[in-house]
């Protein structure tokens, strides 16, 4: 089974996005924070990061710099209500492989995934 790590600091949205993965056949992690997503990241190596931008202890920008640093190289994905230009290009200088707006219906988030999974030679389980 291929595992994500989701992370973000609302609790809400990562009750509702691990729902929607897990239904998709996928390990949900999660993280609360930058710092956090770092220290675990250290261990472990998820198949792939989705990543909120805005939380309190370290963004997701700098979070997804230091990992970048650390040598980690499966895809990190922006998961974020910000939606402007700059934040999409302020992510791939970062070193995000791809940026996803968070709406409610989760659009696009399952189709996005699936991609980068199957791209890094795997199927679901």
């Amino acid at each position: 089974m291929k595992t994500i790590l989701y992370v973000d600091d609302n609790e809400e949205m990562i009750e509702l996005v691990g729902v929607v993965l897990a239904n998709s056949g996928y390990q949900i992690l999660s993280q609360t924070g930058g710092q956090a997503a770092l220290d675990f990241c250290v261990n472990a190596k998820p198949d792939l990061i989705l990543m909120d931008l805005n939380m309190p202890d370290m963004d997701g920008f700098e979070t997804t710099r230091q990992l970048r640093k650390q040598g980690f190289t499966n895809p990190i994905v922006v998961f974020s209500a910000l939606d402007s230009e700059e934040d999409r290009e302020k992510a791939a200088a970062a070193g995000c492989d791809e940026y996803i707006v968070k709406d409610m219906e989760m659009r696009g988030l399952e189709k996005v995934i699936d991609g980068f999974i199957a791209v890094s030679g795997g199927s679901l389980i």
